[in-house]
């Protein structure tokens, strides 16, 4: 590449950093940057900070990392490309000086920004001292200081919009802490960053000084371990913290003669001309032979040999875990815009830096049992390994480059495994009688690892000897039938469960209605024992806990990881535990399960509608929920005496919230079927109002979405009649009742009923109000859903809430863009739009909600008013990318913003073609979802059947 070539992209690169940071800035700050962008201009502002001892005191101490980031500026990255203008890094670093208030607001916190800067400039002047006893400023080492410089602009962008955020930041331990660790976050990531830069550069220095100096920079060049090409500039928003490791919290040591099945792997993976291309393999076999820990293994063997910069494991049995494996995954990888419960877009990131990345990565999806189920989280990539263990072969057919049967052991294997096991419990010198009655118990589990493994368990438990055992194990009943063809593997399964004591029994009961990989241990650490059924309290105390827990592991039958502080058991376990079971013992161990999880799962807080601050936590659970859906529904159909615990139903209502909150519609209308099926189980004197009041609405919210209003509205006002009969009456939960109708009404355009239902809220919630504290006060929700008229009000009243309701605050700021732009205030709408957005994101919430797309949407339109053509294609193909992901469900929002979008790229002639094919998708949705619909040209026409909160 030839220098000029290499200055433009290096320029290029930094140029992209600062346009993007520069979009951030409040018009204010940017007029700054733009007016005083050198080293002078800072020198000036902290000569002005004499007046106030304390600041330049603060000031004075930074003064010293700011002249060797001066030598870096103006010395390394003018070398690396003289196009590049570091007037912005002066101008930021200005700003931030110039704002004595911020500091006397932080106090220590303030201290601590300093610190950072002071610290990340202290780590700049090594890199300038190791480029200065380089003997040649190298290609590779110009694109590692342009690498830095980007990284720490990055940083000071972060730090500026911090400083002008409107909330009072403070140190750790008060309710804002979030806003100050997002900033902690990205000084770690900064300082992380240029370590490994500099770490390269070490690399770099060490190779030249046994290179040639003519063969230097090709050799440099070679090495696998450099930064991205420059080639891939465009993808540093892409860029994640490696090594990356997600693998079960839970492994097992037992790793017996496999050595063979892994080679055999190995061989695959590491066919000539492979390390360019995607490579993929799917071990299947019975279940409980051991395709997981040769999988694991396998993994584990690349990482222990430095093969991999990067391993995933994929829960691949349900769609739900599949979904918070990639979340997993893409929180671990740091990847920009990945969030806590945003699936959609975090399996997109994954996916796309799968795609695109070139570090040596491997993925295995575990227990996948469908190919339609994995197939949309497939990765399409040009390099990369992916390994599936599955128990159905055809799936491995459909997917793999090429499919590998593990089968169970041979006799004498099994026999193997079986003293490998109990090598503590016998002598190494083997009697013939034993040896005889070992091989005679390999022989009956047909090799069968898991089988094996339990066997091993329960003579270590019994203290037998293996003789001893074959004689007890021969007086298992020869008929038993269970879920294995193997009648030896069902007497061992009923032995197994029959050595329990009761709260072995109690523990792995709940464990077999949950999801089995990963089972907290807070889930059996409940407040008072009160709360629980008898047989649960024995969990209260720690001793009989960890007594039953010790049984459960000696028998093979749950894994534990301390770190981690969970369990885990085998699928094989859990449906042969239940097959063991009577259809009592099934119903007591599925209440128990219910009722731990009930008192585990966040409840939605007295004071407010909404589980927007418990994501985290919710998410957590999410799969122990779903699963206990799945179970409830299986049970009902093995057993239609089955029923539920009222206690049941109301942990499906707060999961429903949940799922409603962060857009997940279609595990929400599944799990809303099931808890209506167990609600109708109940007798009619235990469905409490409160549990079809939080179920009716739910459903009815649910159809608000789906596109079918006049349905939700007919269940909305059922839900209030329904809250009405309450006794004691509960005005406030009316008044939510009465607001869901409102929105409903909103969402239909019949405004004038909506306003009636809006009073009638208000109405029933000042009623509450005038019960509590701070009497008289108005829900921040009802007064916005009420009008735009009563905004600002309702925004004066959320910024003295604590904690800060973001969610409610962007709604808010997108009523008043809505107005504005009605107005013609084309400026302050994008403001307000903008801010409506920027709050969304900034309470780490989804990407992909309908709301953010809204909130694109609206800018699209504003940049379209103000002639903006090519401002608006970027927010409005934004848009289009969050509602083609679920066309069925958002089907309106992706009309309107197809109809939109074609408009503006009908004034451009290249785009022409494109924009009608736009326009005509867009009328065949309309025609669709509204088959009456008029006047197809106007953006009025698609507007009015879009929910109301995001229209």
């Amino acid at each position: 590449m030839e220098i000029s070539q290499m200055e433009q992209l290096l320029s290029d690169q930094w140029t992209s950093a600062a346009s993007a940071g520069r979009d951030q800035l409040e018009r204010d700050d940017l007029r700054q940057i733009l007016d005083f962008g050198t080293w002078e201009d800072v020198q000036v502002q902290i000569q002005s900070s004499r007046g106030d001892p304390s600041i330049h005191q603060e000031f004075a101490i930074l003064v010293h990392g700011l002249l060797k980031l001066r030598t870096f500026t103006d010395n390394w990255i003018r070398q690396a490309s003289s196009r590049i203008d570091t007037s912005v890094l002066w101008g930021l670093l200005r700003v931030f000086l110039k704002v004595p208030p911020f500091f006397k607001l932080l106090g220590c916190a303030a201290s601590n920004v300093i610190r950072m800067l002071r610290e990340n400039c202290h780590k700049i002047d090594i890199l300038n001292n190791q480029f200065t006893e380089a003997n040649t400023f190298t290609a590779e080492l110009k694109e590692c200081c342009v690498e830095i410089g980007v990284t720490f602009l990055s940083f000071l962008f972060s730090v500026v919009k911090f400083m002008r955020n409107d909330i009072i930041y403070t140190t750790h331990g008060t309710s804002l802490e979030i806003e100050w660790a997002f900033l902690e976050q990205q000084f770690s990531s900064t300082s992380r960053h240029i370590d490994e830069v500099l770490s390269r550069i070490e690399m770099l220095s060490k190779f030249a000084e046994r290179s040639s100096q003519a063969s230097r920079t090709s050799s440099v060049q070679a090495q696998p371990l450099l930064s991205p090409s420059l080639k891939q500039l465009s993808l540093s928003v892409k860029q994640a913290k490696l090594p990356c490791v997600v693998l079960p919290a839970i492994r097992t040591s037992r790793y017996f003669d496999r050595v063979n099945v892994g080679q055999k792997i190995e061989v695959h993976f590491n066919k000539v001309g492979t390390e360019q291309s995607f490579r993929s393999l799917a071990i299947h076999g019975l279940g409980g032979v051991g395709k997981s820990i040769v999988a694991l293994r396998y993994a584990e063997n690349k990482l222990r040999k430095g093969e991999l910069d990067a391993l995933f494991w994929v829960h691949s049995e349900k769609l739900v875990s599949i979904k918070q494996s990639f979340t997993d995954i893409a929180l671990r990888l740091k990847l920009p815009d990945a969030r806590q419960g945003d699936h959609d877009e975090n399996l997109a990131l994954v996916l796309n830096w799968l795609q695109q990345t070139h570090c040596r990565w491997l993925i295995v999806y575990d227990n996948a049992e469908f190919a339609d189920l994995i197939r949309d989280f497939w990765p399409l990539a040009s390099r990369g390994q992916a390994l599936i263990t599955t128990r159905n072969p055809s799936l491995a057919f459909e997917l793999a480059d090429r499919m590998m049967e593990h089968t169970s052991w041979d006799n004498q294997t099994g026999l193997s495994f079986l003293l490998h096991l109990l090598s503590t419990d016998i002598t190494s010198d083997l009697k013939e009688d034993v040896l005889t009655s070992a091989q005679q118990l390999s022989q009956k589990l047909s090799g069968h690892a898991l089988a094996i493994s339990a066997m091993a368990g329960l003579i270590h438990s019994r203290a037998l000897s293996i003789a001893e055992f074959m004689n007890f194990y021969d007086q298992a009943p020869s008929h038993l039938h269970g879920i294995s063809g193997n009648r030896s593997i069902n007497a061992l399964w009923s032995i197994s469960f029959k050595s329990l004591n009761p709260q072995s029994h109690t523990i792995l009961g709940v464990m077999a209605f949950v999801e089995p990989d990963s089972i907290p241990q807070a889930l059996f650490e409940f407040e008072s024992p009160d709360d629980v059924p008898e047989s649960l309290r024995f969990c209260s105390d720690r001793l009989s806990f960890s007594s039953a827990i010790e049984t459960l592991l000696t028998l093979a039958l749950v894994k534990r990881d301390r770190t981690s502080r969970t369990f885990s058991l085998h699928r094989l376990v859990q449906a042969a535990f239940k097959h063991s079971m009577t259809s009592e013992q099934r119903q007591e161990a599925f209440n128990n399960a219910a009722i731990l999880t009930y008192h585990t799962y966040p409840q939605k807080d007295a004071n407010r509608a909404n589980l927007y601050l418990m994501w985290d936590l919710c998410a957590k659970y999410l799969l122990h929920v779903i699963s206990l859906k799945d179970c409830f529904r299986e049970e009902k159909k093995l057993n239609p005496k089955f029923t539920a615990l009222s206690l049941y139903c109301s942990l499906n209502n707060s999961c429903q919230r949940y799922l409603l909150e962060i857009n997940s519609l279609d595990d929400l209308a599944d799990l809303i079927e099931v808890n209506t099926m167990a609600l109708n189980t109940l007798p009619p004197e235990d469905q409490a109002i409160s549990l079809q009041g939080s179920l009716t609405p739910h459903r009815g919210q649910l159809l608000l979405r789906l596109g079918k209003p006049e349905e939700g509205v007919q269940l909305l006002e059922k839900s209030y009649e329904i809250r009405s009969h309450n006794v004691p009456f509960s005005p406030r939960e009316s008044a939510w009742a009465a607001n869901n109708v409102a929105t409903g009404m909103a969402t239909l355009n019949d405004f004038t009923e909506a306003l009636e239902w809006y009073e009638r809220s208000r109405g029933h919630y000042l009623e509450w109000s005038n019960q509590q504290e701070n009497k008289g006060e108005l829900s921040p929700t009802i007064m916005i859903e009420m009008g735009l008229c009563l905004v600002y009000s309702a925004l004066r009243q959320i910024e003295y809430t604590n904690p800060y309701n973001w969610a409610r605050a962007a709604g808010a700021h997108f009523g008043l863009g809505l107005v504005d732009r009605h107005n013609i205030d084309f400026e302050s709408a994008e403001t307000h739009f903008l801010e409506a957005q920027n709050l969304w994101l900034k309470g780490d919430q989804m990407r992909t909600n309908p709301f953010n797309a809204g909130c694109m949407y609206r800018l699209g339109c504003v940049a379209m008013d103000r002639g903006k053509v090519e401002s608006a294609v970027r927010y409005l193909r934004d848009a289009l990318t969050i509602t083609q992901m679920r066309p069925h469900i958002t089907m309106a929002e992706h009309a309107r913003v197809l109809f939109k979008l074609s408009e503006a790229l009908e004034q451009e002639p290249r785009h022409r073609e494109e924009a009608q094919l736009m326009r005509e998708e867009a009328e065949r949705l309309l025609r669709l979802r509204s088959p009456n619909a008029v006047n197809p040209g106007s953006e009025c026409t698609y507007d009015s059947l879009i929910l109301i909160e995001w229209r």
